[in-house]
């Protein structure tokens, strides 16, 4: 199998995309009827413009409304067939993909459509090409691939095959066992897209909510196991209908369609034996924060606070290490490393640390995937660590125990009097971060984590803010030891938006420190005059009188502005400091059992935070 791409993924113009789609890595292209239509030039431009970006037209489609139909509509059928296979002879492409009818005067019976698609594939013939018919998941007659393929079985013509497409199976609950019983030769083309799981009409779900393989919630997985039963060796190319994509920038588009394209070549057995299966994720490592001076003292303080203790100075630039027990910061101001980013986007994180299993197994299958790796010498660094570079700028660097020790050894000079902390650190780890991204760079960040590492994804949710909705999303792996939220919105004043704007792109918004006492991490904030954030008072007796909680604890509660939660595991305290010059912000979260980021007071949370946004008070 071999990756290919449909035009109506991209926004842009047929010449943006064909640009884009050939800069991504793609040899092969679906070209989308409408991008031909109105293309500004011959068929045989658009053939040269295609061509000459080194790209090969797996097919042209779709064709509509073609079976099932009487008298002058089934002339006008065959006539615009003849035209179309006249284009794809310029088009330098054999196959046409129909797709199964919706026209309001067609008749259903399989042995009459499978007619139609003999004379169909007779005619195909005469023009040397092929058809290849699709079950759309709305189709009046057909919307199930099983009928479909009984269609091409009962037509019986080597120009005749089937089109596999992901979205319309799934999107139905079609079983997928029956796909394997299907000949590999009789399959002309698969088309592949993940999806939400949304619960509406089939068309609008196609239309909007399509996805790239590894952004969605669908079992994509399991339909590439049943299709490799096959025996099929054609196309695997993606059609995605979205939204966001069709605002968002060609070639962020394309690149993230080849790296799930080969995503899914990462599933086929052939692949697998030789590729290094997902990493397994331990948690954050460290986090390396870029500041501007007039922020370094406010973010020395509030670590002093809870318990770290400046571990190490760097040997080459202005750059601290700072430590408590596992728990690693490195506080970044030199001008030199840190002046383009600060320019850009202010005091924020520019770096982190993941803790997998294998580093040498995760760059290699980020080769493969096509993710863009940042070596150490292209930064400059002491250390020796490998990472991806994300979309929003950021490096997530992979490490292991010893690969972490040797980095912070060779570029940080110890501090032996503050090395050691208290025996009991009050601050264990790092409990989860939360990213606020453009929808682009949310659905690309999402698609690479899950390509690279073995993660799970918990169901998405809406935040209510007061100025809009803020869609958020959660992966994390089984011991939720990495947890990842993603936060991205169409609002433009919602806490999200303005984190964005204020930074001048996606990035971390705020960083959530598991502590094991959050009264002692509270009293100890408010000792250093860290200022949190206020919440409203009318919170805590509706808080009491949901949970039960006693006077005295939500009395303790709202001294310290901390909210509260509970689920069938355990319970959940948070605390958020006011944001730095507006942007980045810490939370402080203590759990027992809980399994979750405190989803039901997300709401809460964003409306203090407009309540009392205002500059910087760290």
């Amino acid at each position: 199998m071999y990756p290919s791409i449909a035009t109506v993924c991209l926004s842009g113009t047929l010449q943006e995309k064909v640009s884009a789609i050939a800069r991504a890595g793609f040899k092969h292209i679906e070209i989308f009827e409408n991008d031909l239509v109105s293309f500004d030039g011959t068929i045989k431009a658009a053939a040269s413009l295609i061509r000459d970006h080194g790209l090969q037209v797996v097919t042209l489609q779709p064709f509509r409304d073609f079976e099932g139909l009487q008298g002058k509509d089934r002339t006008l059928a065959f006539d615009r067939a003849r035209l179309k296979f006249d284009q794809m002879s310029e088009l330098g492409t054999d196959l046409l993909m129909v797709c199964s009818s919706t026209h309001p005067q067609s008749a259903g019976g399989i042995t009459r459509l499978a007619n139609d698609f003999y004379e169909l594939g007779e005619l195909a013939t005469q023009h040397g090409m092929r058809v290849a018919f699709e079950a759309l998941a709305w189709g009046k007659h057909v919307n199930d691939y099983r009928d479909s393929w009984e269609i091409v079985r009962q037509a019986d013509h080597d120009a005749v095959g089937l089109v596999l497409d992901t979205f319309h199976i799934f999107s139905r609950g079609t079983d997928l066992n029956a796909i394997s019983n299907i000949p590999g030769e009789r399959i002309f083309l698969v088309q592949t897209a993940d999806a939400p799981s949304l619960s509406m009409d089939h068309l609008s779900w196609s239309r909007h909510y399509r996805c790239f393989p590894g952004q969605g919630e669908l079992t994509i997985e399991a339909f590439m196991d049943v299709l490799a039963d096959t025996g099929y060796d054609g196309p695997l190319s993606h059609e995605i209908f979205n939204d966001i994509f069709r605002r968002s920038e060609p070639l962020q588009t394309a690149e993230d369609g080849y790296r799930s394209s080969q995503f899914l070549l990462s599933m086929l057995p052939e692949v697998k034996t030789e590729l290094p299966a997902p990493s397994q994720l331990g948690g954050f490592d460290f986090v390396e924060i870029a500041t501007q001076t007039q922020h370094l003292e406010a973010l020395q303080s509030l670590l002093r606070a809870v318990g770290f203790k400046q571990a190490g100075k760097h040997r080459d630039m202005q750059a601290e290490h700072w430590q408590c027990g596992s728990v690693q910061f490195v506080l970044n101001s030199d001008p030199h490393f840190a002046n383009q980013f600060l320019q850009r986007r202010g005091t924020g994180v520019v770096a982190l640390g993941l803790r997998v299993d294998n580093t040498y197994a995760a760059t290699k299958r980020a080769n493969f995937l096509g993710i863009p790796i940042v070596e150490p010498e292209e930064v400059d660094a002491l250390h020796n660590m490998v990472g991806m570079q994300n979309v929003d700028g950021t490096v997530w660097y992979w490490v292991d125990a010893s690969t972490s020790q040797h980095a912070f050894d060779s570029a940080f000079e110890p501090l032996e009097n503050n090395r050691n902390g208290p025996a009991a650190p009050l601050i264990t780890q790092i409990d989860h971060l939360s990213l606020s991204q453009s929808y682009p760079d949310f659905l690309s960040t999402l698609l690479s984590f899950r390509c690279l590492f073995d993660l799970n994804m918990a169901p998405a949710f809406d935040v209510f803010d007061p100025q809009g909705l803020i869609q958020s999303q959660v992966i994390h792996n089984d011991d939720l030891s990495f947890q990842l939220a993603f936060n991205a919105t169409d609002a433009k004043s919602t806490t999200s938006a303005r984190f964005i704007q204020r930074a001048n792109g996606s990035g971390v918004q705020h960083i959530a420190l598991h502590t094991s006492d959050i009264f002692s991490c509270a009293r100890a904030l408010v000792d250093a005059k860290i200022a949190c954030i206020r919440i409203p008072q009318n919170y805590y007796p509706d808080l009491q009188a949901r949970f039960g909680l006693e006077q005295a604890n939500c009395e303790k509660l709202a001294q310290f502005n901390i909210l509260y939660d509970e689920d069938e595991h355990g319970s959940f305290y948070q605390l958020y400091t006011q944001p730095i010059d507006g942007r980045f912000y810490f939370e402080f979260v203590q759990r027992t059992g809980y399994r979750g980021l405190g989803a039901a007071n997300a709401w809460l949370r964003a409306s203090a935070q407009q309540i009392s946004s205002q500059p910087d008070q760290a």
